[in-house]
């Protein structure tokens, strides 16, 4: 029940004893009617003053409530308001998840065709692995052929020059022979073996010039135990790896004296260069 609704059953009750007073006031009129008269008179002033009063506290009464219904629509009307911005954020809200699921499902998409291809490009970083490394073995192989090819070069430059000195020294000797036999022949001499020829060792030999000195002698690293002897002669040549054009043919050396670990040579005739620590020495090159 509103406060209106009280404030009328309210008034219905108090007339309804104003009712009742009036038939009480004619009845005590009746019996009293001096003294009941006066009575009633004060008791209607009261009711009177009561009445106003009751009126002045409806009237209030009234004057609230419209205020509260007043403060009720317009806390209803924000209420509505901020409902439709709510919706409207709502609104916004779905859109925007929308389109971050559209977003998301595109950049899925994405990622899905990014992981095929880097598994693609693995894939091709395997096989050009697999081609390096076979480019590697094939360079590999082909770097040990070169140097293969440029040890026989270098041997056979060697193996050159040494056939061209030897094929020099055996035209001397044949130059000499023929100077030998010609004496022969007009003074009826005798030849005699030339000191320079050469006398190599039975067996095969190899070693390094270990130092040389200015007059031409130098220290040979094998000796006696290698199957060296006085007057025997080596085959002095140099190799170099590293730049084969500078590898050559030095000459003949013979032994001059020999012990068990080393011997000392000296050259036999001219030298195509001085000879230096680390030049080799051998009973022949390459089977010559």
């Amino acid at each position: 029940m509103t406060a209106v609704g009280k404030i009328l059953v309210f008034l219905n009750l108090v007339f309804s004893l104003v009712v009742g007073a009036f038939v009480i006031m004619i009845y005590l009129a009746r019996t009293h009617w001096v003294e009941e008269y006066k009575k009633l008179e004060a008791r209607n002033a009261v009711l009177v003053a009561s009445e106003a009063t009751y009126k002045s506290e409806t009237t209030k009464t009234q004057q609230d409530a419209s205020a509260k219904v007043a403060k009720a629509e317009a806390d209803l009307k924000n209420i509505r308001a901020d409902l439709q911005a709510a919706l409207a954020s709502n609104k916004q809200l779905s859109d925007n998840v929308s389109k971050l699921e559209q977003k998301s499902t595109k950049e899925t998409a994405q990622a899905s065709l990014s992981v095929v291809e880097v598994r693609k490009r693995e894939e091709d970083v395997a096989q050009l692995r697999d081609t390096l490394k076979k480019e590697t073995a094939l360079n590999t192989t082909l770097v040990a052929q070169n140097a293969k090819f440029r040890d026989e070069a270098i041997s056979a430059t060697i193996e050159k020059q040494a056939a061209l000195g030897i094929s020099k020294r055996l035209e001397e000797q044949l130059q000499e022979m023929a100077k030998d036999m010609a004496r022969v022949r007009t003074g009826g001499g005798t030849t005699t073996a030339r000191a320079g020829g050469k006398n190599p060792p039975p067996e095969s030999v190899e070693g390094l010039v270990k130092n040389t000195d200015a007059s031409g002698l130098m220290t040979l690293t094998i000796g006696s135990d290698a199957g060296l002897a006085k007057g025997q002669t080596l085959e002095l040549f140099r190799l170099n790896p590293a730049a084969p054009n500078q590898s050559k043919y030095l000459g003949t050396v013979r032994i001059l004296e020999a012990d068990h670990t080393q011997a000392v040579a000296q050259p036999v005739g001219r030298l195509r260069g001085a000879p230096q620590a680390g030049d080799r020495v051998a009973s022949r090159i390459l089977g010559s």
